[in-house]
């Protein structure tokens, strides 16, 4: 638990993270691309392991968002 908190939102960049994720779910079969290319930059960047993982965590929260968003849009417009 007190790894999570190191990790998850601890620089300015997190909300951009967060903000990509978000976005790319609106990308739809495209937001998957994003999200391979996103986790390769990741991998490749020097940092500790579970700095990447807090990365890609607070990326996957923008996207799952994003995606509740879209569908939450799909549903009001096709009732």
């Amino acid at each position: 638990m007190a790894l999570a908190r190191l990790y998850l939102y601890d620089d300015k960049r997190s909300v951009f993270h967060t903000i990509l994720g978000f976005a790319s779910a609106f990308l739809l079969v495209y937001g998957l691309l994003v999200l391979v290319i996103y986790l390769v930059y990741e991998v490749r960047e020097k940092e500790y392991p579970v700095a990447t993982v807090g990365d890609v965590v607070e990326f996957l929260v923008g996207y799952v968002c994003g995606l509740a968003v879209v569908i939450w849009l799909a549903l009001w417009f096709y009732t």
